[in-house]
């Protein structure tokens, strides 16, 4: 807690360090009564204000510095505490407002540009937000926050050469700035740099193991370059931070919310591991409280299916909810887990034949592949992923979903297959998981060369032997459409289909069946009816290799 440096009456003294001892309660009672007692101290109000602000109590907080500010109109100090308090209730003019003014008063205080540039960061003009911090930066050129905030926003508007001068900079200033070297690294990979980028990031980590975003750009950065090993060891530092048990919540709406599906999911999967002894009896009531908090869960709003997580039960779900429980190891094979006896000539020759590329069959992998696979998924608590409207759960080699098993398989098949793959790395491995009453992923395409998917869930589970697994189009998305357009515009990709007289290959879903296409194929997973039970839920696993437009 900040407070201003002039000495404070005892009693004000004595609420500071209960404050600062963990008591708010008796800490805010104590200036309360201070306040209400000698009106006039604005000392002692503005340590109110601020603590009633760092309490989440901004409307009250707001009261007191008003009161404040009608009796001390330029009190830089209180305009920035407002103009903060406005920003975080979602009042961008009177917050502005209020930092602008801060800053002409005192134009030496560099947390008051810092939080005006990111009021307007937040809003969406960005321009504006450079403005700001180029004049404070320009007063303050060694201030590391304000260089890397003026930097990472230069980055973001593609003002990539002055982005690395200022970290550079920076930098030789000071060898041990941890955002400098993150936000350096950051701008040499968008500047096409990732071996410099990987330096620099690699730094970043090793001055600040904890740093998740770090570890996450270093795992993207070493995927471009081809070290998928060497990615998979940096996003798993990356999920061990994020998905800790008991760890902070960032981004908070991935652990907050929640839906119907998601929590009747992961009850299945707690069931499961409580039932095979994955899990100690203490888990009990963890399963407990997830079924509570299934048993209350609100309505969700018309144009969505997440619902914040139920109040009575967030205490006791958010250790656990969304964390990494129990990953199963996924131990790499002694022996190959692709197939060996498998007709490479005629894979190759398929896929060529079928233009612009598409071939599938079954007995892709060894049945210790396939086996150790699928104890992976039921096992591990890495379905983090929910927003998707269908319902069905996500996992990503970003986040958890990654083991040495998987990675064997993505090599071996690559090595396997010259043909189709040719110099192509791997670069997104991701999983989803349905229940037998969801739909599935609607029509798109995906940003990569070559396309792999296969399916790891019995035979049994499927009830309809025709279905239930990926329909193709044997046409490519334009290379000129953007993302949104061959993932989101169904309609366009639809009228694009017909016009172009496509035809869909239906591939049925069979347990240890594999569909390679060229990803710039239309695709949706077909129409899905299986039993209900979490060992029969869908799962397809899906590898892309290489860039869209890099055929060579």
């Amino acid at each position: 807690m900040q407070t201003r440096a002039e000495t404070h009456p005892t009693d004000l003294n004595e609420a500071v360090r209960r404050y600062q001892a963990g008591d708010r309660g008796a800490a805010l009672e104590l200036c309360r009564d201070l306040v209400e007692r000698q009106p006039d101290d604005l000392r002692a109000r503005y340590t109110f204000a601020v603590m009633l602000l760092e309490s989440g109590r901004l409307r009250d907080g707001i009261a007191e510095l008003d009161q404040l500010l009608d009796r001390r109109p330029d009190d830089a100090d209180a305009l920035h505490g407002r103009g903060v308090a406005h920003d975080r209730l979602g009042e961008t003019e009177a917050a502005v407002a209020d930092l602008e003014k801060a800053i002409t008063l005192a134009p030496g205080k560099v947390e008051t540009p810092l939080a005006l540039a990111g009021v307007h960061r937040r809003t969406g003009d960005v321009d504006k937000a450079i403005t700001v911090l180029r004049g404070a930066q320009k007063a303050s050129p060694d201030h590391a926050g304000l260089t890397n905030n003026l930097a990472s926003l230069l980055a973001e508007t593609g003002a990539l050469e002055e982005s690395r001068e200022l970290l550079e900079a920076l930098i030789a200033r000071d060898a041990t700035s941890t955002a400098g070297h993150y936000n350096l690294g950051n701008t040499l990979k968008a500047m096409g740099e990732p071996e410099a980028a990987v330096r620099h990031l690699r730094q970043a980590t090793a001055l600040d193991p904890g740093f998740y975003s770090a570890w996450h750009n270093l795992g993207n950065t070493l995927l471009d370059l081809g070290s998928v090993d060497e990615a998979a060891d940096a996003y798993d530092r990356a999920t061990a931070i994020k998905r800790r048990p008991g760890g902070p919540a960032v981004p908070a709406n991935n652990f907050n919310q929640t839906s119907r599906t998601k929590l009747e999911h992961d009850i299945e999967q707690l069931g499961y591991l409580l039932e095979r002894g994955v899990l100690g009896p203490a888990h009990q009531q963890t399963a407990s409280a997830y079924r509570a908090a299934l048993s209350v869960l609100e309505t969700p709003e018309a144009d969505s299916h997440m619902v914040d997580l139920p109040a009575a039960a967030a205490a006791m779900l958010k250790p656990t909810y969304n964390r990494m429980i129990h990953k199963d190891v996924g131990a790499a094979l002694d022996g190959p887990a692709v197939n060996p006896d498998l007709d490479i000539a005629a894979i190759e020759a398929d896929y060529k034949q079928n233009a612009p590329g598409i071939t599938f069959f079954d007995g892709f992998l060894t049945a210790e592949a396939v086996q150790g696979l699928r104890r992976f998924c039921l096992e591990s608590t890495i379905w983090y992923e929910f927003r998707y409207a269908n319902g069905y759960l996500g996992a990503f080699m970003e986040d958890g979903f990654c083991c040495p098993l998987l990675l064997q398989v993505a090599e071996e098949m690559r090595t396997a297959l010259p043909a189709i793959f040719q110099h192509h790395t791997l670069r997104k491995l991701w999983a989803f998981k349905y229940d037998s009453r969801l739909s599935g992923i609607p029509m798109h395409a995906d940003f990569a060369a070559v396309n792999v998917n296969f399916w790891i869930t019995p035979d049994e589970a499927n009830l309809d032997p025709d279905g239930g697994g990926l329909e193709v189009w044997d046409v490519e998305a334009p290379l000129d459409w953007d993302f949104a357009a061959y993932n989101r515009d169904g309609p366009r990709m639809r009228n694009y289909l017909k016009e172009h007289h496509a035809k869909p290959i239906n591939v049925p879903h069979r347990q240890n069946r594999v569909v390679m296409f060229n990803s710039d194929l239309f695709h949706e997973t077909g129409r899905l009816t299986f039993k209900p039970g979490y060992e029969n839920r869908r799962v397809n696993i899906t590898m892309l290799y290489g860039k869209r437009g890099d055929a060579g």
